[in-house]
């Protein structure tokens, strides 16, 4: 059995309680299944330490006083700097923290592969196993972007990038991304997502009620929601439909004005933030799914959008912005639509389109359920990355 160390940002904290990385809750579980047997090492919140959370592993290490000691979650730990840039004071004492914990885990514990996620910054973190053991580091776009932000400490991660062992990346974009830092071969290992063991039902809807639009995702610029509350009154224009979005996030008001301003606020709905099961239901009701992503005004975008696999396990054509991780899992006029980004003509066209043409839907749904199940389901992803451990330890 292969005994691996996973290093994390953050997990969480009960069964219940948090909604972060449901993904890598699921790959891990997944590659549980698959015979590897997983330890979580990630930051304590207010004195948490060891655990069993989802039947998985996890210590945590203490890096401040507890009534403080919540920097990495309720929220994303970058979005927590930039709104309160006072919490910039604890991330030294993370890092050192959690080093040190490293350090001590590997002297105490035996482990065959040491898997670092979000290497910047937990790569510095994971240091003490460069060189002991064979260490992997795993990108998900996000970090790239903190390079663009902070140039200074792009030197400090060049050299964890060329020393380890492998580098996997999310997407094909993401890896374009790593190799910036540093160009050296990188693995692509996306998201992965549960698929039902029938297919579903495709059916065009041909019935004279509204043609049902969903978005689901965090309202920030970069989700590109705005653009799609722009293309309703050309969709609207042809075809009776409405709009669903589903989430929340910092630019919710604005969004809310902008339907009202341009006159569609009654074709538009916003359910904010709605339990699993309920989400589902959104998925399986609805007759398009769409994600209008782009890049924001810091050069950040989608990594991936496991929405997107959700939307296609239930059977439903996809209309997307052809930018970031997207066009890793969306392939024009094959598994879904691509248009450009910030086009909101573009996007009420493509959607015009779908929702008209019979043959087109159909084509796409089926299409685009085949090539997520065969490349984005949990068993393929495990299998990729139990090949990624078996590798590294025959060298």
């Amino acid at each position: 059995m292969i005994k691996v160390l996973h290093i994390v940002t953050a997990f969480p904290r009960s069964d219940s309680e948090d909604s972060m990385t449901p993904w890598l809750i699921a790959l891990i579980q997944e590659l549980e299944r698959q015979g590897v047997k997983n330890t979580v090492l990630a930051p304590s919140y207010r004195g948490l330490g060891k655990q069993t959370v989802f039947g998985i592993d996890v210590r945590r290490f203490r890096y401040f006083f507890r009534k403080w000691e919540d920097l990495t979650h309720d929220e994303a730990t970058p979005v927590r700097l930039g709104r309160k840039p006072w919490y910039m004071f604890w991330v030294p004492f993370l890092l050192i923290a959690g080093r040190r914990a490293v350090k001590k885990l590997l002297e105490k514990e035996k482990f065959d592969v040491v898997h670092i996620h979000w290497p910047i910054p937990m790569a510095f973190i994971g240091a003490p196993a460069f060189g002991k053991l064979p260490t992997i580091l795993h990108f998900y776009t996000a970090e790239t972007s903190m390079i663009r932000r902070y140039p200074i400490i792009k030197p400090f991660f060049k050299k964890y990038i060329r020393n380890a062992d492998d580098v996997i990346a999310l997407t094909s974009y993401g890896a374009k991304q790593a190799r910036t830092v540093y160009d050296r071969p990188i693995k692509i290992v996306p998201y992965g997502n549960e698929f039902p063991k029938t297919v579903p039902s495709i059916e065009f809807p041909e019935t004279d009620r509204s043609k049902r639009i969903l978005f689901i995702g965090r309202l920030v610029e970069r989700k590109g929601v705005k653009y799609l509350i722009q293309a309703m009154p050309k969709v609207l224009s042809k075809i009776d439909a409405e709009l669903t979005i589903v989430g929340s996030g910092s630019i919710l008001g604005e969004l809310k004005k902008l339907a009202n301003d341009i006159g569609v606020s009654e074709k538009v709905h916003f359910t904010g933030l709605i339990p699993a099961d309920e989400k589902e239901r959104q998925y399986d009701n609805c007759d398009v799914f769409v994600l209008p992503a782009c890049f924001d005004r810091h050069g950040d975008t989608e990594g991936q959008g496991v929405v997107l696999l959700e939307a296609l396990s239930h059977g439903k054509p996809i209309v997307a912005s052809a930018v970031g991780g997207i066009t890793d899992i969306i392939k024009n006029e094959k598994s879904g639509l691509l248009v450009p980004e910030k086009n909101p003509d573009a996007l009420a066209d493509a959607l015009i389109r779908v929702l008209t043409n019979k043959n087109l839907y159909i084509k796409l749904s089926k299409n685009g359920y085949d090539f997520a199940l065969k490349n984005f389901s949990l068993p393929a992803v495990g299998k990729s990355v139990v090949e990624i451990y078996e590798t590294l330890l025959k060298k």
